[in-house]
């Protein structure tokens, strides 16, 4: 039988780590594992605090901190941080130049109008589970100008792998970073 293990994605940003500017991977990726065990490790160890990766769109690097029992759902070897995100967009059937545009300028209207238009006709098809899914990705989308991510409100540590807007201001692209974790619930 096997361990209840969710997977969870958030969204930070170098700025919210106290490092200087020219700081390397290696540094942040310290300074992320330090505020995730802080922020989730209790005095109980349930769930278990699983650091899966890093990835940096300002440094453009990844680290995959995971091991043999564990596997990574977005944060892998040689994925950028772009990468994961236009795979998100992909998922939601967004076109990859409106993910594209939204990713490097953090505006979203054109990403908005195209769900938008799309909820229409899932309702127009009387598909409302389809329109409620790409519904759910509004809201995360509005406040992150990330495609695929979900609102901190949301934020679970059960409940489906998904990737929360954990940070603490909106700085806009250009320095996110997405760190993978799991909590393992045991048996």
């Amino acid at each position: 039988m096997g361990n209840d293990r969710r997977y969870k994605g958030l969204l930070l940003d170098e700025a919210d780590f106290a490092l200087p500017r020219d700081c390397d991977m290696e540094a942040l990726t310290e300074a992320v594992e330090d505020y995730l065990v802080a922020e989730f490790s209790d005095e109980f160890d349930h769930p278990y605090l699983e650091i899966i990766g890093v990835v940096t769109e300002g440094l453009g690097e990844t680290t995959a901190c995971s091991s043999d029992r564990v596997r990574a759902v977005w944060v892998k070897p040689d994925m950028q941080f772009r990468d994961i995100f236009l795979g998100m967009a992909t998922g939601l059937g967004i076109p990859e130049p409106l993910a594209t545009t939204t990713l490097k300028t953090g505006r979203t209207d054109g990403i908005e109008t195209h769900l938008e238009n799309r909820i229409r006709a899932h309702v127009d098809d009387r598909d409302y589970d389809g329109a409620q899914k790409l519904m759910a990705h509004l809201p995360g989308l509005r406040s992150s100008g990330v495609p695929g991510v979900i609102e901190a409100g949301g934020f679970d540590t059960r409940g489906d792998d998904e990737i929360v807007d954990f940070r603490v201001n909106n700085y806009g692209p250009g320095q996110r970073l997405l760190a993978e974790i799991a909590f393992d619930w045991g048996q």
